[in-house]
């Protein structure tokens, strides 16, 4: 097994875990470089799921679709506040709009969804892998099935422009909002002063002082994945992780 696992966040059901490596290898590349280490490319993984949330037309029901996603947007529409559904839209622009409430859509009609996700990242993990990296939503996706599986021992979980820190987001039954994930040594969580989705953070504050939050500079380019791969505190995070 490798000895980093990557989890992807929303919007990259048009890629595919090959493309991904080569995307994101280079930035954890960079962000080692600070520090004066490298890796293989037989040292990292991707755990990839966007290929569930890719519409498959030709057994589409489109009446139903159509239903489906209505019921989607209404959900959406009183998410954050009473005009969620205008921010949201305003915020993340018409194409990642329409993208998100067809996510909410498959997420919402699918049961064994989150499930066949949370398999795909355990079967990331062997007894080799030290550190996993997970981006916007793929940190929702490995806190879970952290949680859910204590068993799997982790030296480090770092988080880049998590949305974990909202109070919104649900807890699975029977679990402490707040709790720890799992057997997760070190959790490090690194978010960028111009990420509107992650910004500010209340990650530390929701999960407790064990948390080690950074937070850096992503220009205009506030959450997207690779500055936040290249930077200085994931280098050091991932760099002290390999030197175990």
């Amino acid at each position: 097994m490798a000895h980093v696992a990557l989890i992807h966040g929303a919007f990259n059901e048009l890629w595919g875990p090959n493309e991904l490596k080569a995307r994101w290898l280079p930035a954890v590349q960079d962000g080692l470089w600070h520090h004066g280490r490298s890796i293989t490319p037989d040292e990292v993984d991707v755990c990839f799921y966007g290929d569930l949330f890719r519409l498959d037309l030709a057994t589409l029901d489109h009446d139903e679709w159509q239903t489906e996603r209505a019921g989607a947007e209404d959900l959406l529409a009183g998410f954050g506040d009473e005009n969620g559904l205008q921010v949201l839209s305003q915020a993340a622009g018409k194409a990642t709009y329409d993208r998100t409430v067809d996510m909410v859509t498959i997420m919402a009609n699918d049961p064994t969804l989150s499930e066949t996700v949370r398999e795909r990242l355990l079967y990331r993990i062997g007894p080799d892998t030290r550190v996993v990296i997970a981006h916007s939503l793929g940190t929702v996706i490995a806190y879970n099935t952290l949680l859910a599986n204590p068993t799997v021992q982790l030296d480090t979980l770092i988080t880049l422009g998590s949305p974990l820190g909202s109070e919104m987001l649900p807890t699975d039954e029977g679990v402490e909002p707040g709790a720890w994930p799992g057997g997760v040594d070190r959790w490090v969580n690194i978010v960028s002063n111009t990420d509107h989705i992650a910004y500010p953070s209340k990650v530390a504050d929701r999960f407790g002082d064990r948390v080690e939050e950074h937070v850096i500079d992503n220009g205009h380019r506030g959450h997207a994945p690779e500055p936040y791969l290249n930077s200085r505190p994931t280098g050091a995070a991932l760099a002290r992780a390999l030197e175990l």
